[in-house]
């Protein structure tokens, strides 16, 4: 019987093609995969490392999905990236910037999430109701002439000036708000209210008599567009004191820095007017909540910015 030597030779070459075959084949599965993901698909479109990192980070798979039937557009990415970014108005910061020549992508982001790039008059909408002490009320939403809020009362003299009411719920926290100013010696009042849809009309009316509709329209809220009817939006001034510069005042000092711990929030401020639309107004405060009012104070936005974002994100 004749006994074969193992041929170590043969069984060397064996193993390094099957490493090669394994080695290959990993390569070729991996390679297949990879052509799979949004890296890669991404990078087909034109879009470079940096831009596909932000739009994994930044968006939904569906979202990428529908950027991968899209040319590619530098603008994109650059949005995205925005804080304030909101998927579904993509097409119209793209549209806008291109129309307006701007750079500001922050600003443009700001500006269509408000929708202060349309025509306030021709858009009116309904308010949500539904949404409580965050509902929206302002030259684009509007209440119907019945809408009166449930909880409206009469607010005590000793805290307001006769006739003004106000939802309980808002009042509850500025009689909190203004016992606790005591403590630090200021003195507040209020001084405006609860408006209804029909004092409201009075007033726009009587300013479009007297300097026509174009002056109401700058500066009065047209019927069922006033803030005021919510019952949660109200002026508040400094007792018996009138300020030539009311934003140097102590008192505006001390609302700034602890309105928002009571739940309210300054509706219109100065630096904020193209988006909500309205002149500012140095006392006019609003009720929102300790949770929204907080968001909207520290990140120094507007009502009309944190209800897109926050409330009416989807």
């Amino acid at each position: 019987m004749v006994v074969r030597k193992f041929n170590y030779y043969r069984f060397f070459i064996f193993i390094v093609v099957l490493i090669g075959i394994i080695v290959l084949c990993v390569k070729l599965i991996s390679n297949h995969n990879y052509k799979k993901t949004y890296d890669y698909k991404l990078g087909l479109v034109g879009y470079s490392e940096s831009e596909i990192k932000t739009l994994k980070e930044k968006l939904k798979n569906e979202n990428i999905d529908e950027l991968l039937n899209k040319k590619y557009d530098k603008d994109i990415s650059e949005f995205v990236n925005q804080k304030y970014f909101l998927y579904k108005n993509l097409d119209k910061y793209i549209q806008y910037k291109k129309e307006h020549k701007l750079e500001d992508y922050n600003n443009i982001v700001a500006l269509i999430n408000t929708e202060a790039n349309i025509d306030w008059m021709e858009n009116e909408k309904l308010t949500d109701t539904s949404k409580g002490n965050l509902m929206l009320v302002n030259r684009i939403y509007g209440l119907d002439e019945n809408y009166v809020p449930e909880d409206i009362v009469d607010a005590p003299v000793q805290y307001a000036y006769n006739g003004i009411k106000i939802s309980e719920t808002a009042l509850d926290k500025i009689m909190e708000m203004i016992e606790d100013a005591k403590s630090d010696n200021f003195s507040f009042i209020l001084a405006d209210g609860y408006r209804s849809y029909s004092t409201q009309k009075e007033i726009y009316d009587s300013y479009k008599r007297s300097y026509g509709e174009r002056a109401a329209d700058d500066q009065v809220a047209r019927p069922g567009h006033s803030d005021y009817q919510t019952g949660l939006s109200f002026s508040i001034v400094p007792y018996n004191k009138v300020y030539d510069k009311p934003k140097e005042s102590e008192e505006y000092k001390w609302l700034t820095d602890n309105a928002y711990k009571y739940g309210f929030i300054f509706r219109f401020p100065e630096d904020k007017t193209k988006l909500t639309g309205f002149e500012a107004f140095t006392w006019r405060l609003r009720y929102v909540g300790s949770e929204a009012a907080t968001i909207i104070h520290n990140e120094n936005i507007c009502f009309e910015e944190y209800y897109a974002y926050y409330v009416d994100k989807e």
